[in-house]
């Protein structure tokens, strides 16, 4: 899907979908033309990260959660 169709779907500006790429928490496919195409997993993981900010954990909190090295429940406690 295009970022459009992303941004439409999450509610999310370009420019935060642009910054949790940069982040390291998705990674689009690029098509030949060098167009991004997020995934029906980046679209989720755009939900999870949006409620996860929500509930006030840090982008560092929310990486380590993607790698597994922090349970969400060890998270939430420190909030």
């Amino acid at each position: 899907m295009t970022i459009k169709e992303l941004e439409q779907r999450t509610g999310m500006p370009r420019a935060n979908i642009r910054y949790y790429e940069e982040e390291g928490l998705l990674t689009p496919k690029r098509l030949g033309n060098g167009y991004r195409d997020y995934s029906e997993e980046d679209l989720e993981t755009l939900r999870r990260v949006k409620l996860l900010r929500a509930l006030g954990l840090p982008l560092e909190d929310i990486k380590a959660l993607q790698a597994g090295t922090l349970d969400l429940p060890a998270a939430l406690r420190t909030q």
